[in-house]
């Protein structure tokens, strides 16, 4: 199967993410009309589905885990770690707007990627396989990309403030330890591939620019 031209596997790609930008904009309609209402009265009903979570280690000693959970010991041994899932829901506007800022900024950059993925797509479908725009649809869904892990950090930040000014597990704050917040709040994955794509769109940049060479001394 061809990857560019007509009838190429890039016609089928770029209906799919057509559909899943529509997809995403009926999502992102919904949201925003649930943190208007919310933003009107943030004790409406339909606050129970919006919500913001987090984990956190529950103190020494405020609870003991370990007779909880049993595991055949022919097999394993098994620990439980003393962890807590906390779901917060607002009251107030301002805890509304917040997070609403940092989600819809974090669509809007997913909505960038596939926009510009899309444009790559419909180049390749026409036949045009690495011209000029395609480089620059590559680029810029490559930081993109690198935009979105450094949203998800500012929000794990966020949080992890948030909550050691508002909340007590057994009277003490809550602690994030690092290995946690590294697989959990840090997207090394993200910032991975958006590094990935930058130097790949790069990579094309200068062979675009050889080929321009080679044509002008032919």
């Amino acid at each position: 199967m061809r990857l560019f031209g007509p009838g190429s596997v890039s016609t089928p790609v770029r209906v799919l993410l057509e559909v899943l930008l529509v997809l995403i904009g009926v999502y992102l309609a919904l949201e925003v009309l649930l943190f208007a209402v919310l933003l009107v009265n943030p004790l409406h009903p339909i606050r129970h589905y919006f919500q913001v979570t987090s984990f956190a280690a529950v103190p020494a000693g405020a609870w003991a885990p370990a007779e909880l959970v049993r595991v055949d010991p022919r097999s394993a041994t098994v620990q439980v770690d003393p962890w807590v899932y906390l779901t917060y829901r607002p009251v107030s506007r301002l805890f509304v707007l917040v997070p609403a800022a940092a989600n819809l900024s974090a669509w809007g950059c997913v909505l960038l990627v596939l926009v510009n993925l899309r444009r790559a797509f419909a180049n390749l479908a026409a036949g045009t396989p690495f011209p000029r725009a395609n480089i620059r649809c590559i680029r810029t869904a490559g930081w993109a990309i690198l935009g979105l892990a450094a949203i998800e950090v500012l929000i794990s930040a966020g949080m992890f403030t948030y909550m050691a000014a508002t909340t007590r597990i057994a009277g003490q704050s809550p602690t994030i330890p690092v290995g946690l917040w590294l697989s959990i709040g840090f997207p090394l994955g993200t910032i991975l591939a958006g590094l990935a794509v930058v130097i790949l769109a790069e990579l094309f940049r200068a062979g675009a620019d050889l080929q321009d060479d080679q044509a002008l001394t032919v």
